[in-house]
């Protein structure tokens, strides 16, 4: 398909020759506008990829997504978003990468965005620090620090990845702890009509109910989650005019606040460290 007979330079990949156009690769690519700079010392020789006899060898692409860069940098030709397959998207990201190509990325990002969900968390951490992109990174380890780890995980993180996911879950841990084990204080509505024993129950049925649904050593709830099991739960003693007063109070979620600026914090702070995005400055999108 990219076979031009007026291309101006023969690229081969694996066993296909490509013929293409000098003013499209570096109008849409850093590397090859240095590659083709006569005034830059780049280390070419200039006769190569003058023929089907010298082309430029790419070593390391495939074909596959040699074309669909290719296709990006013409913007004439997508493949179906729908088939297009994960190990696509990433070889994109990698032939960005390699060829300093704003376009690429940016068409290999909005296709992993909508994949997000299709793809574990741990693959998603190693993606994203391989090819520095903050905003899927932020996206994997908000996830994958609510998930159980297994050793497969720690192979594949970083140790700097891996030790704070430790840490954050630690932290975690403690705070839904001390949650389960300390109910917001009770607010009385002013038809209680025994505040000792509406107190008393309160506290025991915080405990029996989201004590358990958080603490469960088989299948801990999500505060979300728990909340739901707990509106319908038996609130005993609890005068029901305090009951629905806290219940409205509690699905606020301002407990579980400090999760979720836990979690924000640390991604961002973890991503500013290990990311470092290019830019690509000077190349058309």
């Amino acid at each position: 398909m990219f076979y031009y007979f007026d291309g101006t330079h023969v690229i081969q990949v694996e066993n296909v020759l490509f013929k293409v156009h000098t003013s499209v690769l570096v109008d849409k690519s850093l590397f090859f506008r240095d590659m083709f700079d006569v005034t830059h010392d780049f280390g070419f020789d200039k006769s190569q990829g003058s023929s089907d006899q010298n082309p430029i060898i790419d070593e390391g692409s495939m074909v596959e997504g040699f074309e669909l860069f290719l296709s990006v940098l013409y913007d004439k030709w997508r493949p179906d978003a729908a088939r297009m397959s994960d190990e696509m998207m990433v070889q994109l990201l990698q032939l960005s990468q390699k060829y300093q190509s704003k376009s690429a990325q940016e068409h290999g990002l909005k296709r992993l965005q909508n994949r997000l969900w299709h793809i574990s968390p741990t693959k998603l951490v190693s993606i994203s620090l391989k090819y520095q992109i903050k905003d899927i990174f932020k996206h994997a380890f908000s996830q994958l620090v609510r998930l159980h780890v297994n050793k497969l995980d720690c192979d594949i993180l970083t140790i700097p990845v891996w030790n704070t996911l430790i840490m954050a879950k630690e932290q975690l841990d403690l705070h839904r702890r001390i949650v389960a084990c300390e109910p917001p204080p009770m607010v009385h509505s002013t038809r209680c009509q025994d505040r000792k024993t509406c107190d008393d129950d309160w506290r025991q049925v915080w405990w029996n109910g989201m004590g358990r649904f958080l603490l469960d050593g088989r299948n801990p709830l999500s505060f979300d989650d728990a909340m739901q099991q707990f509106q319908d739960f038996d609130y005993g003693a609890v005068c029901l005019d305090c009951w629905r007063q806290m219940l409205d109070f509690c699905k606020q979620g301002k407990a579980f606040a400090h999760e979720r600026r836990l979690i924000d914090n640390t991604c961002q702070e973890l991503a500013s460290h290990l990311i470092k995005e290019p830019t690509f400055d000077g190349v058309c999108t």
